[in-house]
C-alpha cells in the first residue's frame, strides 16, 4: 500500500492544459516531446515549465537508445539553467519496499556520487540522499530532506519520484521533467513543498507514472520490473553523464 500521497501527473489535468499551456512540441522518431508553461498553481497542476516525453511500449524495449537521448538532451538542456557550479542534491523519493513507488530509490543505486571528492574540481559535486518513509524511519521524510538541504546548501535539487496517473495509456509509458518540484505528504497528510518558496533553491522533478488510480485504488502494470529496469538504467546513465562529461 502506498500510504504517501503522490505528486499526479501533469496530463491528468485536462484539456485546458493543452489548450492553454502547451507552448511547443515536436516528435523524435517514436518519442513525442510535449513543452507546458503552466501560469498559476492549481490543484491539478503547479506553476513551472514541464517536459512530457511520451512513448509506447516499442520504444521502450526496441528503441530505449533512441528515448535515452532524447530524455537525456531534455534533461541537460534544462539542469543547466540552473546548476551555476555548486552541489547538486539528487533526492530518491518513494518507498524501497513497494515496487510501484521505488522508481526515486532504484535510480539513486545507479548514481555516482562525487560531492566527498575535493581534488576533482573540474566535474560537478552530486551529493545523493534517500529519506525513504516516515512508515519506515519514524522521522518525517520532509524533516530529514530539510536537515540535509540546510547542511549542504546545494546549487540546485533534483527529486526522483514516482507519479500517479488516471490514465492507463500513460502508465511507464511517460516520463515527466518540471522545475515547480512537489508537495510533499506524510502518511499523517502533513503536507510539506519541496519548491523554491521552501528552500530559496531551483527544484527539479523527474516523474515516472508508475501507479493507476482507478475507482479509489491503485494499481500498478505486470511489466512494472521489466519497465522500471529499462526506464531507471536511462535516467541514471543521463544524469552520470551530465557529471561525467
Amino acid at each position: 500500500m502506498v500510504k504517501r500521497m503522490k505528486q499526479n501527473f501533469l496530463l491528468d489535468a485536462g484539456e485546458s492544459l493543452e489548450t492553454e499551456e502547451l507552448v511547443a512540441y515536436k516528435k523524435e522518431k517514436n518519442v513525442l516531446i510535449k513543452h507546458y508553461k503552466v501560469k498559476e498553481d492549481a490543484k491539478d497542476r503547479r506553476k513551472g515549465d514541464h517536459f512530457i516525453l511520451n512513448f509506447d511500449q516499442n520504444v521502450l524495449y526496441k528503441e530505449n537508445a533512441l528515448l535515452e537521448r532524447v530524455f537525456s538532451k531534455t534533461f541537460k538542456t534544462f539542469l543547466r539553467k540552473y546548476h551555476k557550479g555548486g552541489t547538486i542534491l539528487v533526492i530518491g523519493l518513494g518507498n524501497s519496499s513497494i515496487i510501484g513507488d521505488s522508481f526515486g530509490s532504484r535510480v539513486l543505486e545507479r548514481l555516482i556520487a562525487t560531492n566527498q571528492y575535493n581534488d576533482f574540481l573540474t566535474i560537478p559535486k552530486v551529493a545523493l540522499f534517500t529519506p525513504e518513509t516516515t512508515a519506515k524511519t519514524g522521522i518525517s521524510s520532509f524533516k530529514l530532506i530539510e536537515m540535509v538541504v540546510g547542511y549542504l546548501r546545494p546549487d540546485v535539487i533534483v527529486l526522483v519520484d514516482s507519479f500517479i496517473t488516471n490514465q492507463e495509456k500513460y502508465l511507464n509509458m511517460s516520463l515527466e521533467i518540471n522545475d515547480c518540484g512537489i508537495v510533499f505528504a506524510d502518511q499523517l497528510r502533513s503536507n510539506k513543498e519541496i519548491t523554491y518558496k521552501t528552500f530559496q533553491i531551483p527544484i527539479l522533478s523527474i516523474g515516472y507514472p508508475t501507479l493507476l488510480r482507478k475507482k479509489q485504488a491503485i494499481f500498478c502494470k505486470h511489466t512494472i520490473l521489466n519497465d522500471l529496469e529499462i526506464i531507471c538504467d536511462l535516467v541514471a546513465r543521463s544524469i552520470n553523464q551530465f557529471v561525467l562529461n
